[in-house]
Order: structure tokens, then C-alpha cells, then sequence
């Protein structure tokens, strides 16, 4: 992503994450669009959730390092050969289909982390594969 284009929209969940909302669209050729909507949410890694993720502190650190901190879920919409006239219409429908099919598990208390959990689970695992 271009860390340079500015969130079209931010939310604040109950959990008190921020929600940012992209336009990532293209044109694709004449009147042709991908309308794209990504969603990102920054989580940062306290050291209560370091410490919740391994008691290995090193690994944690190993993860922090290739993962960043804060760690960033996103989740990407499209929809594709959309005409020029509908594009507004269709990043608008895949933000609020987002949101209705997600928000309460975005701003779930423990969203932040079974989220990062997860990655690391599957970061471990793929580490185990390439030793």
C-alpha cells in the first residue's frame, strides 16, 4: 500500500482500536474500474500481549522484528470490471458490507489478541517448515 494515501474514513471501536478505511480502486481500461475497499486496524503489542503470545521472549521478539509494531490487520474487498458511474456506489457497498458482517468481532475486547495470536501461530508454524 502507498503509506502516503490517506484513510478515506476512521472509525474508533468500543475496543478502542482505530479502523481505517482505504479507496484503493484502479482503473482498469476505458470506463473500467476495480473498486477495492481495505480496512486496516494497528494493533499495538503491549507486553501484555507479548507475553500473552509465548513465554519465549526472543521468539516474540523475532516476530515483533519481521511483523512490526503496531501489528496491522487489514482485509481487502473488491469487486472488478465496475463502470466509472457505479464506482462511488460499489467502494460505498463494500465498506458498509464490511462493517455490518464485522464490526462486532473487530471491536470485541479480545480482538487484539486472538488477531495477533493467530498470525503468530501461523508465523511459528511456517518458521517450523523453512528451519
Amino acid at each position: 500500500m502507498d503509506m502516503r494515501q490517506e484513510p478515506v474514513e476512521t472509525l474508533i471501536l468500543s475496543n478502542n482500536l482505530e479502523l481505517r478505511i482505504y479507496n484503493r480502486s484502479k482503473k482498469l481500461a476505458g470506463d473500467r474500474w476495480t473498486v477495492e475497499a481495505m480496512m486496516e486496524i494497528p494493533v499495538p503489542l503491549t507486553a501484555e500481549l507479548r507475553e500473552r503470545l509465548s513465554p519465549d521472549k526472543a521468539l516474540v521478539e523475532q516476530f515483533v522484528q519481521e511483523h512490526g509494531d503496531p501489528f496491522l490487520y487489514r482485509h481487502h474487498k473488491a469487486r472488478h470490471f465496475i463502470d466509472e458511474s457505479e464506482k462511488e456506489r460499489t467502494f460505498q457497498a463494500l465498506k458498509e458490507d464490511f462493517l455490518r458482517a464485522n464490526r462486532n468481532y473487530l471491536s470485541h475486547p479480545l480482538f487484539a489478541h486472538l488477531v495477533v495470536a493467530k498470525a503468530f501461530r501461523e508465523w511459528e508454524e511456517r518458521r517450523r517448515w523453512w528451519r
